[in-house]
């Protein structure tokens, strides 16, 4: 039974006897937990079965975490490698045996030694057993070797610095979890609800259970509950990992975090606030820190490697020489150390370091795709322009003026849709105090526009091609309006009222005031092509492309050529970066060898990415790929270091040059500054 064993505000212990029958489940346990909205920090103890939940006060209390602990199916676990979580005390209670060992004499040594060192040997033992030749068996065979001539000084001097040094890479990986996990708790934003009748829009986080919401296109889901009316394609990647979007009509129950990629439903919410799944919290955490990438694989099969070159040399020394001393000093020499360690530590930390500045990078291996890349391609709309289009011109077909009648019917519709052409219009109206105007159910047509009915005749907005070519809308009346709104440089949103042309709502975004920077700074990193995809027409494109010197330009880009365009640039032989922020731009970001999403951009958009803009600038591009190239270095650079000292070290101690005390030191001592210089790069 869980039991509450220590609580201080913020931290609670509970005793989980599960962990007894479930061994080597951890890391599905925090995968799991770390989906609750409020908890930021998670250690679990096997051989004690406790587990230690940091959280928010505000968010959860012991109570909660209690319930949510007995909620957990354990016939769904899944086994794991298994990692003993290092504490200070372990820290502190080596330095003190460290201590005791050099100070007591002769055999005495061994009271504090034998009882420190028997989780290394034991874990060296079943390295052995299950025929795996790893560094814990080279760490078991180096302390035993000690310990055996009753060297405890050295033993507990190496046991002492291995604790240290796999206390600090667990130490980062903590600190940067913690952080990646604020900065993923899921922002406010407004949604439809219906209250004692009305439908009134309100901030996400006030939902109340058995609240009934409204969610269309682009919405991203705030609670998990079930869906009452409507069916819907909801995208489940952050769920599920799949992008294939799954269709879900009434009773189906759905996730927070999820997405509604098309159809509109109204869903009832059962679960809130810390109680929901919040799942793209533990999508990003478990796929972003758990998943090796290449070149900590590469790593990983290095340091296996040299652990047998240890083991060989040592045993080369001891046939030669039969000197147990030169062949403790070799066997105390482990390269694999430094090189598991410094990749892992450099990524996170440069992860760190990115989220301080406001830029998700999701693991190692989008790490290692950003410093490859060497083509950018931009979708221009909300990335090399602001989200913030206004509306600057309302044409009207009618005969007498009816541009406030007009602009008030189209905000009255599109307040129903997230898109940022909708809010523009909105907020227009709103800045002319424009009163609602009462229209049918609205019905959103992806990439087209919106379908309603007015006074029982059929309402439409939307671009040119969905009223011509879908609602058979005839445009010649406006064909010179068109052609001096479009030489200006608008973006235009079609109305049509009955089958006919009522009028034209002109918008313009602006250009970003760092995009020529952000270009030249990428160019200097070596990015060889830089690309414009925009849905403007040929002429303004060029000249937006002349202006800042993009390399190839793709107008009257539709949204379903973006993926196209992205997959023809890779076949052509080029590593392609995709920066967008829209539900459309998805399968570009999926196609794409690094996706960016801007910060404005739609939940599924930061979803699908590789990498999340949080603030709303662009210099985050040029800055996330320089991030990138300085952690590839150091991760280079770290290797060769290690190789090259380490080999140094091995050398001396093969020649009797170094005694097993100091081939420690010098070895665990390179590892730490390894080590260091990886941590170094949280703080640039």
């Amino acid at each position: 039974m869980i039991k509450l064993i220590h609580h201080i505000p913020g931290r609670a212990r509970f005793r989980l006897p599960e962990l007894a029958a479930n061994s080597d489940t951890t890391s599905w346990l925090k995968k799991g937990l770390m989906g609750i909205q409020g908890v930021s920090q998670i250690r679990v103890n096997e051989a004690a079965c406790s587990i230690t939940i940091h959280y928010d006060t505000q968010l959860l209390n012991p109570e909660r975490l209690e319930e949510r602990l007995t909620l957990l199916d354990w016939s769904e676990s899944e086994t794991g490698e298994h990692e003993h979580e290092f504490t200070r005390g372990e820290i502190a209670l080596n330095v003190i045996g460290t201590l005791a060992a050099s100070l007591l004499p002769g055999r005495w040594g061994s009271l504090p030694t034998l009882p420190l060192i028997a989780p290394t040997i034991q874990e060296g033992i079943e390295s052995l057993t299950e025929g795996k030749l790893k560094v814990e068996a080279l760490d078991a065979i180096a302390i035993g070797l000690a310990s055996s001539r009753g060297d405890y000084r050295t033993a507990m001097l190496t046991q002492s610095l291995l604790t240290l040094g796999e206390y600090m890479e667990q130490e980062t990986s903590r600190n940067s979890d913690r952080v990646l996990s604020e900065l993923m708790t899921p922002n406010t934003s407004q949604v439809w609800v219906k209250r004692d009748g009305e439908t009134l829009q309100i901030s996400s986080d006030d939902i109340h259970e058995r609240e009934v919401i409204l969610l269309g296109p682009g919405d991203s889901v705030p609670a998990d509950g079930r869906i009452l009316n409507g069916t819907a394609l909801v995208n489940q990647s952050s769920l599920t990992g799949e992008s294939v979007p799954v269709r879900r009509e009434p009773d189906a129950y759905l996730y927070s975090g999820t997405v509604i990629q098309d159809g509109n439903i109204t869903m009832q919410a059962d679960k809130v606030g810390s109680e929901a799944t919040t799942a793209r919290i533990a999508h990003f955490i478990a796929e972003s820190l758990s998943q090796q990438s290449e070149t900590q694989q590469v790593t990983q099969q290095m340091a296996d490697r040299r652990v047998k070159i240890t083991l060989g040399v040592g045993a080369a020394v001891f046939a030669l020489t039969r000197d147990i001393n030169r062949l403790a000093s070799v066997f105390l020499v482990d390269y694999s150390c430094a090189l598991k360690l410094s990749t892992p530590v450099t990524f996170k930390s440069i992860m760190y370091r990115a989220a301080q500045q406001g830029i998700l990078l999701k693991g190692g291996r989008a790490i290692e795709q950003l410093a490859e890349i060497d083509t950018c391609v931009f979708d221009k709309t909300g990335t090399l322009t602001y989200g913030d289009m206004e509306v600057t011109d309302v044409v009207c077909f009618n005969e007498q003026d009816c541009t406030r009648e007009l602009l008030a019917i189209a905000a009255s519709v599109e307040e129903h849709c997230q898109h940022p052409l909708s809010q523009a219009i909105v907020n227009a109206a709103k800045h002319h105090d424009l009163p609602h105007i009462e229209h049918g159910e609205v019905e959103y047509v992806i990439a087209h526009g919106l379908r309603s009915t007015l006074n029982g005749m059929p309402l439409v907005i939307g671009s040119r091609h969905f009223l011509e070519a879908h609602e058979q809308v005839d445009f010649s009346k406006a064909e010179s309006q068109i052609a001096d709104l479009e030489q200006h440089g608008r973006h235009l949103l079609y109305v049509s009222s009955n089958h006919e042309l009522v009028g034209i709502i002109g918008l313009r975004d602006h250009l970003r005031p760092e995009v020529a920077e952000v270009l030249s700074q990428l160019r200097k990193s070596g990015i060889k092509q830089l690309v414009l995809l925009t849905g403007d027409k040929t002429s303004k494109a060029n000249e937006i492309g002349k202006r800042f010197g993009f390399d190839l330009v793709y107008a009257e880009a539709t949204p379903e050529s973006k993926s196209s365009i992205v997959e023809n640039l890779q076949q052509a032989g080029h590593r392609v970066m995709f920066i967008g922020d829209g539900v459309n731009d998805a399968p570009a970001l999926v196609q794409a060898d690094v996706g960016m999403a801007m910060a404005q951009g739609t939940e599924l958009a930061q979803q699908t990415a590789d990498t999340v803009l949080l603030n709303s600038t662009l210099h985050g591009v040029a800055e996330s790929r320089q991030l990138a190239l300085e952690a590839m270095k150091l991760v280079k650079s770290n290797i060769r270091l290690a190789e090259v000292v380490n080999s140094g070290i091995m050398l001396a101690a093969a020649f009797g040059k170094l005694s097993p005390a100091a081939s420690a030191i010098l070895h665990n001592g390179t590892t730490l500054a390894v080590l260091l210089r990886s941590l170094a790069a949280r703080n640039g």
